[in-house]
């Protein structure tokens, strides 16, 4: 081979290395490496308009429905306790993990949108460690066998979980709590939009803290591991 096909051979081969460069390139900006940043980031530096970013935060209460397509709900700094710093705006489309709720950790994988907004593809959810005593806790069947005496009053009842009952938040029913570990004997419909506690799964045993409605769910606004399960 002469000096002036080996040069242009050369020269192919780097525009050949150079382009399959290029597209690795735009392939890892569009679906690659995505750097952590908080909610105060995002929510100030408009230089992250187009970036992939994972950010975690609380999910606000009350901020999302599960029914619109795509969900969307607003998270805020997990250390904002008092509530007072920014709030950014998440636009989810896939399925929605069964322990989202209000204020469960969310840490999301998207796209910053021009107004702010994160388009999310990802996202998996952190839940808080919660145990509580199932001593003087009404047991399922005791609630259920109080029939119409027992609706309305706020209460301590304990149960294990259904196998195979736990959904997203957003329906009626999250889960249904039963007298035995394997779903058998009387059983109860739970309804609750809070995030579900760490280690809670089929056959849990849990301390819920709500009121039965008058359609037989027992509404509640705390679900806890009974201490029994650490």
């Amino acid at each position: 081979m002469n000096k002036r096909a080996r040069n242009r051979l050369i020269g192919v081969t780097a525009i050949v290395v150079l382009g399959i460069a290029a597209i690795f390139a735009s392939i890892g900006s569009r679906g690659g490496t995505a750097y952590y940043k908080s909610v105060e980031d995002i929510a100030k530096d408009k230089s992250l308009v187009g970036e992939r970013v994972k950010v975690g935060g609380t999910v606000v209460p009350g901020s999302w429905d599960r029914k619109s397509n795509p969900m969307t709900f607003e998270i805020r700094d997990e250390k904002d306790t008092y509530g007072t710093g920014s709030i950014i705006r998440v636009v989810y489309s896939e399925g929605v993990p069964t322990t989202f709720g209000d204020g469960v950790t969310a840490i999301l994988t998207g796209e910053i949108e021009p107004d702010g907004t994160l388009l999310a593809g990802e996202m998996i959810t952190k839940c808080p460690s919660k145990y509580e005593t199932a001593k003087g806790a009404m047991p399922v069947g005791d609630l259920i066998e109080g029939g119409e005496s027992m609706v309305g009053k706020t209460i301590k009842m304990t149960g294990y979980v259904k196998p195979g009952s736990i959904v997203p938040p957003g329906e009626p029913v999250r889960f249904y709590a039963a007298e035995d570990e394997g779903g058998g004997g009387v059983q109860v419909g739970v309804g609750y939009e809070g995030a579900l506690p760490e280690g809670m799964a089929d056959g849990s045993q849990v301390v819920i803290q709500g009121a039965l409605e008058q359609d037989g769910i027992f509404v509640a606004t705390n679900v806890s591991m009974a201490e029994s399960q650490k």
